[in-house]
């Protein structure tokens, strides 16, 4: 059956001598894989894989089978401009890890609309933010995780000054297990917490201080998501903010 939806590049694999496999979050279907021929062009001739660049949102027109989890791509255009993504280096690092986390933890095949909107918005406003660019991934975390199930349910205070993430609250004192931060952790987790996008240049760290708020991050994820979570765009984006 022929379908029509927006979707956001999430991963792409090349497939065969000239095609790819693209998984997509799209509006209308959720997580959606999407085999795509003619990707790769010769000569002066572009191939469609130009399309599916890390968090490029598209416009898609493609057939989905119900005896399939593959769908085949009839149609995309660029569905909204992306005018710095794909050409400032910081940027594109972000995109890239971005991109992964989403590939990596939000599994759903049925469409969510509030799910969908974050991401697009998050995306469109990653490409026109100009202060802040470097915290901006640090916020996606938490803010993502509205969506997966394990937002914080308290923010930090002088009363609360432990990040229990076992179970994802903010305690006066440090729980009986081991599943929790320290001081220092707690109250920058907590800052971040309370930062929108809009105000991430008021956000201030070193590169120290920045990897350790990532790896806060991910022992939360991990412990939410049961399994270690090993994202290979992880070291190129450290290494950028050196």
């Amino acid at each position: 059956m022929l379908q029509k939806s927006r979707g956001i590049v999430l991963h792409a694999v090349k497939f065969r001598d000239n095609s790819l496999i693209a998984t997509c979050y799209s509006k209308e279907f959720g997580r959606t894989t999407i085999q795509v021929n003619h990707a790769y062009g010769s000569g002066k001739t572009a191939g469609l894989a130009v399309y599916f660049q890390p968090l490029d949102i598209l416009d898609l027109v493609f057939y989905k089978k119900e005896t399939s989890e593959i769908s085949l791509l009839k149609e995309v255009a660029i569905a909204i401009p992306l005018s710095e993504l794909h050409f400032d280096p910081v940027k594109i690092s972000i995109s890239m890890f971005v991109s992964e986390v989403i590939y990596r933890t939000v599994r759903e095949v049925e469409p969510n609309s509030e799910l969908y909107e974050f991401l697009e918005n998050s995306i469109r406003l990653l490409d026109v933010m100009h202060d802040g660019v470097a915290n901006f991934h640090l916020i996606f975390l938490i803010q993502l995780t509205r969506y997966l199930g394990f937002y914080p349910a308290n923010g930090w205070s002088e009363t609360m000054p432990f990040f229990d993430y076992k179970n994802g609250f903010f305690c006066p004192s440090p729980p009986s297990h081991s599943f929790n931060l320290d001081k220092t952790s707690s109250r920058r987790l907590g800052m971040l917490l309370g930062t929108p996008f809009y105000r991430s240049n008021e956000i201030s760290l070193n590169h120290a201080q920045r990897i350790q708020a990532i790896n806060d991050l991910l022992c939360y994820y991990n412990f939410h998501l049961g399994s270690p979570l090993d994202f290979k765009t992880l070291p190129i984006l450290i290494q950028l903010f050196q």
